[in-house]
């Protein structure tokens, strides 16, 4: 296998494909740029009022809880409007993130086989394998790192150093158990969406292509660094973003009117978000190229028993 050809392919077909950057992977990263700042900023927020920082009266969530009911009653007019664009947002973050990689993988595959298809073609076939995706990943967050790294942070914030530094041994193991779990899933999202394959069927699928692609570990790992680019970007951007907001916003704000401030820093913070979520669309896809392209390759080869003779 051609390591280097599959990437500057992939890098190519990345940058040739326009419509597929805009549609499933721009889109669906503004969703999760976008709830990834809202939940940072919570965090944030969280590890100041805990006992960290001396406040250990005040709760985080009772806090975001009275902010949102005090809204509610001084703004009532906007209740209705507010709560059909935060279900409407819900729904598509739930759901189209999941459709937008399935209907990815249709055309990047359809492609790399000289078919002809669009994104019409790739969300078509992405609807049939939606169901199934959206269980396995599902299934799959539950060991995710981000996932463990909440559960860290929320031993850390609300039961102690002392119990944290107990628990850090069992965290530690549920660590290295979600990274070779995560390595043995490689290929579960394309053996679903390409080969139409069940969730545990996939699973099983990937567990076996990656043990007897043994030899192709060099190229997983690279792409478990692209992958960790991503997030690394990703929780830069993440970051930097409400911080930004917060430090220009307060700044106009001491210097001219608030209003002009808040304003200010809603341009600034919409620009940061559209640009984070921009590139973090153009990793996916690449990303989603360079592991289909190794997946239609390895699931290409013939692997013989031991009972199979070579003959000449």
């Amino acid at each position: 296998m051609d390591y280097k050809k599959i990437i500057v392919d992939s890098w190519i077909y990345t940058q040739s494909n326009k419509k597929l950057i805009i549609w499933f992977g721009f889109i669906p990263s503004i969703l999760t740029t976008t709830v990834g700042i809202g939940y940072i900023a919570y965090q944030i927020f969280a590890f100041k009022k805990s006992y960290i920082f001396g406040d250990e009266e005040s709760s985080a969530l009772g806090e975001v809880v009275t902010f949102m009911w005090e809204f509610v009653n001084s703004h009532l007019t906007w209740t209705v409007p507010l709560i059909i664009i935060a279900v409407i947002f819900g729904v598509f973050y739930f759901l189209f993130p999941t459709l937008a990689r399935a209907a990815s993988l249709q055309m990047i595959a359809r492609h790399r086989n000289g078919q002809e298809a669009s994104i019409g073609t790739g969300l078509k076939y992405g609807i049939m394998a939606f169901l199934q995706l959206f269980e396995y990943h599902m299934i799959i967050k539950t060991f995710s790192f981000f996932s463990l790294l909440i559960e860290m942070s929320f031993v850390v914030r609300n039961l102690g150093p002392v119990l944290f530094k107990l628990l850090l041994p069992v965290f530690m193991i549920m660590i290295i158990i979600s990274f070779v779990l995560m390595l043995l899933f490689t290929y579960t999202d394309f053996f679903i969406v390409i080969d139409g394959k069940g969730v545990f069927d996939s699973m099983k699928s990937s567990a076996k292509l990656v043990v007897l692609s043994w030899k192709h570990t060099f190229l997983i790992t690279i792409l478990m660094i692209l992958i960790g680019v991503r997030i690394f970007i990703q929780a830069i951007m993440v970051f930097a973003i409400p911080a930004l907001i917060i430090a220009v916003t307060g700044y106009l704000a001491t210097v001219t009117l608030p209003a002009t401030g808040i304003i200010v820093g809603g341009v600034v913070g919409l620009v940061c978000l559209f640009l984070a979520s921009y590139l973090n669309g153009v990793i996916d896809i690449f990303s989603y190229t360079v592991w289909t392209y190794t997946f239609l390759d390895l699931t290409s080869e013939k692997h013989l028993s031991a009972r199979e003779a070579i003959t000449d």
